[in-house]
């Protein structure tokens, strides 16, 4: 398989004008290749042609206007952002070597969200529509929530089975009544912010579209770097801030004061508006990270179901804990 992937990144860099020293794989679909101009990584894609060009042309025009913590694609010596060969598309950028564990760097989460609030405000600024993934609406993320919902349902309804493939099932009958007075609140929330919007044109920015950990790259000198830019669309910026909320937030059990200051590291970039903290808030009030868990539960086989019962249960129990803390950090996200 190496030899044949060893023959494939020969073929591939000599769309680069470079030669291939030496090929690892570092991953699925990932490899590092050392060349005569040094180390590179080398992805396979799996994106549309037209969002693979929208990305690049969007981390180009990023790194141009002077920010360091995107890593731009190599562009061939024929001007394209990836190369097609045998089916497949792949793309190659400067390899960064990672120094230490993203986790262990002190108010890392601080740091992020202010290089996010930079591209914001910088793509926001240039003023244009370049084609990628379609933003999201406000109607859409109304009916993604009420699948959710619905999907929560049925779940409960199906938890009366015995063994412990069901224990996951029986603890989400056993919390529907209180997880719908949250996302009863969320869908009342929802349809204020969209009557206060109407007729309003929100701010829309370059939108990474999965801020997780994974997702960041700590160099030499504790330096930062966001990667994994394929998913990213042209959308309001609130839903960058809304995917990261949700995941680290938990982490320091909601903290206000902890949100606070991540916020304001965000708004020493780009000051967030009135509405944009009032749809900040909205998202931030329905329970995404319980429904998740239900959804992970649907997909599974009742073999996989049984297997993570037990995690999911216990997952559950704390989002579920922590969901009374969760809505006043919402509600204090529109008090500046």
């Amino acid at each position: 398989m190496m030899e044949r992937m060893e023959w494939l990144a020969k073929h591939l860099l000599y769309e680069y004008d470079l030669f291939l020293h030496q090929i690892e794989e570092r991953g699925k679909d990932t490899w590092r290749v050392d060349t005569n101009q040094g180390a590179f990584l080398l992805r396979r894609m799996y994106e549309h042609p037209v969002q693979l060009y929208f990305v690049a042309s969007w981390l180009h025009y990023l790194y141009d206007r002077g920010i360091r913590s995107i890593i731009p694609f190599c562009v061939t010596k024929y001007g394209e952002p990836y190369v097609f060969v045998s089916g497949d598309r792949y793309a190659l950028n400067l390899w960064i070597e990672e120094a230490e564990p993203i986790r262990s760097v002190p108010g890392w989460e601080a740091r992020v969200l202010r290089e996010v609030g930079r591209i914001h405000k910088v793509s926001q600024q240039a003023g244009e529509r370049w084609r990628g993934y379609a933003p999201v609406s406000l109607e859409q993320v109304k009916r993604r929530w009420e699948d959710s919902i619905n999907r929560m349902t049925v779940v409960a309804e199906a938890a009366g089975g015995a063994g412990r493939s069901m224990e996951f099932a029986r603890t989400v009958r056993g919390s529907v009544e209180q997880i719908s007075l949250f996302t009863d609140r969320a869908m009342c929330g929802l349809a204020e912010v969209a009557v206060k919007l109407e007729g309003k044109e929100l701010a829309r920015a370059l939108c990474h579209g999965r801020l997780y950990r994974r997702n960041v790259i700590v160099g030499t000198s504790r330096k930062l770097y966001l990667t994994h830019f394929e998913h990213a669309n042209f959308d309001v910026p609130i839903r960058d801030l809304a995917i990261f909320f949700r995941r680290y937030a938990p982490y320091y059990e909601w903290n206000i004061q902890k949100g606070q200051e991540w916020l304001a590291e965000y708004e020493a970039e780009r000051p967030l508006t009135l509405e944009e903290r009032q749809l900040l808030s909205c998202y931030l009030l329905f329970p995404e990270r319980l429904m998740q868990l239900v959804w992970s539960h649907i997909r599974d086989s009742e073999e996989q179901r049984e297997e993570h019962a037990r995690r999911r249960t216990k997952t559950w129990q704390k989002h579920l804990r922590l969901l009374p803390k969760m809505h006043r950090f919402a509600f204090s996200v529109i008090q500046k």
